[in-house]
């Protein structure tokens, strides 16, 4: 079937299905500006900045035709366009995919030879993710080298062994534990809609510190610091552009 301009929603092809699915436009490259403010005030000439560098969601839409599809077939695609929290993907964009939170659909309207159209928008985080995990590793100091230009949000797996309290610092970001006993594997998520720092097998860590976000906009590398009773941590992250 037909694969120009097909889309990938929640890993299914618009390809794939036993009738021909047009995606009619490619979808423009959008860059969303940030949440930073400009504040006037009557006191003062120009603006004070209130910098926020995170992003407004990001939509977009495309028209699609499916072709002489049964009634049952057509229900079945449609149901593509229900999923909520999924990874959408494009043909013309090779190398990123985004993750879209939701689907808007409009009227699906059938002309006189059954080709039905309808336009789909998809609500979306702004970054466009590269669709690789990146894995860099530290059994030693060293600098995480970064990508793209959007926030990140590393996993981090930790493997140490201590019985008093040490630490670890990522950038200017320093995290303390009260302790690693000995075969533990420590799992940090930093993914800001369900942080989580426990152990591999989910039992609760004793630690201070804040989760972790890396500005590659301000840094090609960061310096990672292991401090005593640390043997490694892994990196696995997301990278995207902005």
């Amino acid at each position: 079937m037909i694969r120009h301009n097909e889309l990938v929603i929640d890993g299914v092809h618009t390809s794939s299905f036993p009738f021909k699915v047009i995606v009619e436009n490619s979808p423009p490259i959008v860059m969303k500006s940030s949440k930073t403010q400009l504040l006037e005030h009557r006191g003062i000439s120009g603006a004070v900045m209130e910098t926020n560098k995170h992003r407004n969601v990001m939509e977009l839409t495309f028209k699609i035709y499916v072709v002489k599809p049964s009634e049952e077939e057509l229900f079945q695609f449609l149901t593509l366009f229900s999923k909520e929290q999924f990874w959408l993907e494009s043909e013309q964009l090779k190398t990123v995919q985004l993750w879209c939170y939701k689907v808007l659909v409009s009227k699906v309207i059938k002309d006189k030879h059954e080709v039905y159209e309808m336009e789909a928008t998809f609500q979306c985080h702004p970054t466009k993710f590269f669709k690789d995990t990146d894995s860099q590793s530290f059994t030693q100091n060293g600098a995480l080298r970064t990508k793209g230009s959007a926030l990140a949000f590393p996993k981090l797996t930790i493997v140490g062994n201590t019985s008093t309290e040490t630490s670890f610092t990522i950038g200017s970001q320093v995290i303390r534990l009260e302790k690693i006993e000995s075969g533990e594997t420590l799992v940090m998520d930093n993914n800001p809609d369900k942080p989580s720092f426990r152990t591999l097998s989910g039992k609760s860590i004793k630690w201070s510190g804040d989760f972790l976000t890396i500005d590659p906009s301000k840094d090609t590398t960061v310096g990672v610091v292991l401090e005593t009773g640390i043997q490694s941590i892994r990196f696995e992250i997301v990278w995207g552009w902005a």
